[in-house]
């Protein structure tokens, strides 16, 4: 599932999180509401891709999300690149229009320099 993997990037790239603020960014990402963003958190624990730990020295006392176990490097490697190529794609596809809109106007400079 897509917010599934897009948790466990968002972990791997800030490390052990809130759970509250993990759920605000499923509900600002993902448009879930707080309810369907906890049931996917509560599916991926019982699923063993990570774990809750309880910071009691805290007051409250607060919820945190963490990976459970160390992921082999070519799995961070291949989470970590999805999450670029779609940077990637989205660059592309703005420099693929820049570069249409100068094409155009270049066309149109050498229609209005053509002598009739």
């Amino acid at each position: 599932m897509k917010v599934e993997s897009k948790i466990v990037s968002y972990l791997m790239r800030y490390g052990n999180t809130r759970e509250g603020d993990v759920i605000s960014f499923c509900v600002r990402k993902f448009n879930l509401s707080s309810g369907d963003a906890k049931k996917v958190i509560d599916r991926m624990v019982v699923k063993g891709k990570i774990y809750r730990v309880v910071h009691d020295k805290l007051e409250p006392p607060e919820v945190y999300l963490t990976l459970k176990e160390p992921f082999h490097p070519d799995v961070l490697k291949a989470l970590v690149e999805v999450d670029v190529s779609e940077v990637v794609e989205k660059d592309a596809r703005k420099i693929l229009e820049e570069a249409a809109a100068i094409a155009e106007e270049r066309i149109r400079e050498m229609e209005s320099e053509k002598p009739q």
